[in-house]
């Protein structure tokens, strides 16, 4: 049985999908084993599965092999001059390094896992029953709103000067900067007046940041119970086990 037909039923509330994100931050963050990354790489990724984003999801991830490779060099060499790892030696740390890129793995996975399946309205839902203020939770999401669409233009202005014979990935660095300068520009005209456009609209509709236009109507079912006993009991016993385990053993 297909597991998307399993869960398409299951409908979670913005807050619990927030705090499992949340959660799932505050674990790369805390655990020290070199295992735990893979495995909270593996949990990302059924998520994201569950969301129906997979194959996006690893066009993205992609895109960062260059940035963990450069990443496991610096770490592998460069570790006795860290803040973290202070150390007299000089040699090469392999396990230093693995242990870094696998956490900045982890911790790009999550994110971008939180862009694919947190939707922008789902949270600005969740950050008002939060009990944040509305204009904050407004403003926060409609810029995520135009993420895509800024990338879309991006792209757009990219491909249009490229057939135009603009050559972008040749050349010393300085042209290329040079060069790069013609995209961003028009990138930056195309969004001041989306947001002179959105501005008039807001005016139009007499739209005020003050007061929410509608109201919120959200509860937490057993699944979410669930989902965020769990969580939270796995961040403490993560705590309590690596801040804590000389003590207690």
């Amino acid at each position: 049985m297909n597991l998307n037909n399993i869960f398409s039923n299951i409908s979670l509330d913005p807050r619990t999908k927030i705090i499992v994100f949340l959660g799932l931050f505050c674990l790369t963050f805390t655990v020290k084993d070199l295992y735990c990354f893979p495995f909270l790489t593996i949990i990302t990724a059924i998520i994201v599965l569950l969301g129906r984003n997979m194959k996006i999801f690893l066009k993205m991830l992609i895109k960062f092999i260059p940035i963990l490779l450069i990443a496991f060099i610096l770490w592998s060499i460069f570790y006795s001059w860290s803040l973290f790892y202070r150390s007299s030696s000089t040699t090469i740390n392999l396990d230093i390094g693995i242990f870094m890129t696998l956490r900045l793995l982890t911790i790009i996975s999550i994110s971008l896992a939180f862009i694919l399946v947190v939707k922008p309205e789902e949270l600005i839902k969740a950050l008002e029953l939060f009990r944040l203020p509305y204009a904050l939770a407004f403003t926060l999401g409609l810029a995520l709103r135009h993420i895509n669409n800024m990338s879309d233009e991006y792209r757009a202005i990219k491909e249009a000067r490229i057939s135009r014979g603009l050559e972008l990935d040749h050349g010393s660095l300085l042209k290329r900067i040079k060069n790069y300068t013609y995209v961003l520009i028009p990138l930056l005209i195309r969004a001041m007046e989306t947001a002179e456009k959105i501005t008039l609209a807001m005016e139009l509709k007499a739209f005020n940041l003050r007061k929410t236009k509608h109201k919120l109507d959200y509860r937490l079912n057993t699944i979410d119970y669930l989902i965020i006993t769990i969580m939270i009991i796995t961040i403490g016993i993560s705590i309590v086990y690596y801040n804590f385990r000389g003590v207690l053993l």
